[in-house]
């Protein structure tokens, strides 16, 4: 006849785990950052020049207070900053994403190369622009496959805003900010990053709504900024009930919607603690 009995359940085979979020560091600059020697702004001028007289509008280079007398700090200015201040934080970095909304003030080069010069090592080194508010969410998705793949151990999202813009441009940044999220394969403290979603807006009810407490006058950097600030502050990060943080927001002019889940880290078991085992009862035939 049958009989109950209690037998131990058999798990299913647990995935990787996400990569953590180890650091996430606001940068908030001004003039004195920029670098003494700033170079020669001509390039950038006959750039500006180029290109809206192949668009047909209105020359901006006509004036050049705005360059001349703005702060122009420029990308370079903010990653020699980044490095000097992070120091030992960069150690093991081996993958290196730059995020960008608008051109930078410099112009002659790429900061990325600067960044990947000045680290130990030889990270990989990736560059996301031109993408608004889906900047920072497409650059911790290339970040988080590597990481949890296998390929990297330890990565820098470096998401970077200039003001130094002529004027007509876009909404741009109202100050010259970076945050630096650095994102680790292994153990240790800090949530864990689910793989981010960048979708298009207006398609289905799940569309990401605006980040409400995201700083306005920041089209790339802003809810990464108020993750940063929230890290540093003595409440720590508002996760929800379920241990949970999303972080969405929507582009205002480009048509897209992302966002990403914080899982709050769970607490080391005390030594000597045996951990709960599931049950549940079965029915098993009795010979």
């Amino acid at each position: 006849m049958p009989a109950i009995r209690t037998v131990r359940r058999t798990p299913a085979p647990a995935e990787p785990a996400g990569p953590r979020l180890d650091h996430a560091v606001a940068f908030r600059f001004s003039a004195a950052d920029r670098d003494p020697a700033p170079g020669d702004p001509q390039p950038y001028v006959d750039h500006l020049r180029a290109l809206h007289r192949a668009a047909g509008t209105p020359d901006p280079t006509v004036e050049l207070d705005w360059l001349t007398g703005g702060a122009r700090v420029s990308y370079h200015d903010m990653v020699r900053v980044v490095v000097e201040r992070l120091g030992a934080d960069l150690a093991g970095v081996d993958l290196v994403v730059t995020v960008d909304a608008s051109p930078d003030c410099r112009h002659q080069s790429f900061p990325a190369c600067l960044l990947a010069a000045a680290l130990p090592g030889d990270p990989l080194v990736l560059g996301i622009s031109e993408q608004g508010v889906a900047g920072p969410f497409t650059a911790l998705r290339l970040a988080h496959d590597q990481l949890r793949a296998g390929l990297r151990r330890r990565a820098l999202v470096l998401v970077v805003e200039q003001s130094t813009l002529p004027p007509g441009s876009f909404a741009g940044p109202v100050e010259d900010v970076a945050v630096a999220l650095l994102l680790d394969a292994g153990p240790g403290p800090g949530p864990r990053l689910e793989r981010p979603e960048v979708g298009v807006t207006g398609r289905g009810a799940e569309a990401a709504p605006p980040a409400p407490d995201a700083p306005p006058g920041h089209p790339c950097a802003g809810a990464w900024l108020t993750l940063a600030d929230r890290l540093a502050g003595p409440g720590g990060p508002p996760y929800g009930p379920d241990g949970r943080l999303v972080i969405a927001d929507r582009d205002p002019v480009l048509p897209y919607a992302c966002r990403v889940t914080l899982t709050r880290p769970v607490p080391a078991r005390q030594p000597g603690v045996l951990p709960e085992v599931a049950v549940r009862p079965v029915l098993e035939p009795v010979a």
